[in-house]
């Protein structure tokens, strides 16, 4: 989770702040732009399913230590 959250927020930088700095002080062509936001949404895509499939791995792990609810806590011998 950490690592897609990681790279999911560098994409998102990337998105927001690197590209408009470089049309604007290269000033690049539509089909330049484009490659460049081609190629960090797949990496955006690959971050998202990395977070995706930890938060699955850590769904499924806490329901298997959650399984075992009986003998946790003391009986009473009220």
């Amino acid at each position: 989770m950490t690592i897609g959250s990681g790279i999911g927020l560098l994409a998102t930088l990337f998105y927001s702040v690197l590209v408009p700095f470089l049309v604007n002080d290269r000033h690049l062509a539509y089909t330049e732009i484009s490659q460049y936001y081609t190629v960090i949404g797949i990496i955006s895509f690959i971050a998202s399913l990395c977070f995706a499939a930890g938060f699955l791995i850590l769904i499924i792990n806490t329901i298997k230590k959650n399984t075992v609810t009986h003998d946790q806590f003391p009986k009473s011998v009220d």
